[in-house]
């Protein structure tokens, strides 16, 4: 065998080969990092409560609050790990309460989810 032509050949391999490679690390990282969001409750008022449940194949499973208008835009308010997923929603003057099972809860003033946010 000609050695230019196994030369040449080598060369197209390792470049086919690192371009297959590049591609399947970008497949694996967007399955294993990229993160899956469902709505797990909604109560429906002033402002609108959505409940969220961010997981990942690499990093466990979070959840959020969303208050606004809509499910995909308003105010969002990070729930503690081990707190759950189905907060007591209390709307008062001046704000929300989030009440948890555990004990736990959140107040968010209007001011965070009024105006357009």
């Amino acid at each position: 065998m000609d050695t230019k032509k196994g030369c040449v050949l080598n060369v197209l391999l390792f470049g086919f080969g690192a371009v297959i490679g590049t591609g399947l690390t970008a497949v694996a990282a967007v399955v294993l990092f990229l993160p899956a969001v469902d709505t797990v409750s909604t109560d429906e008022g002033t402002p609108n409560v959505y409940v969220k449940e961010r997981s990942r194949l690499v990093g466990g499973t979070e959840h959020e609050v969303w208050l606004g208008r809509g499910e995909d835009h308003g105010h969002v308010v990070e729930v503690p790990g081990g707190w759950g997923a189905d907060p007591e929603v209390v709307r008062q003057e001046g704000g929300v309460e989030l009440r948890f099972d555990g004990g736990g809860r959140i107040f968010v003033p209007e001011a965070d989810y009024l105006g357009g946010r």
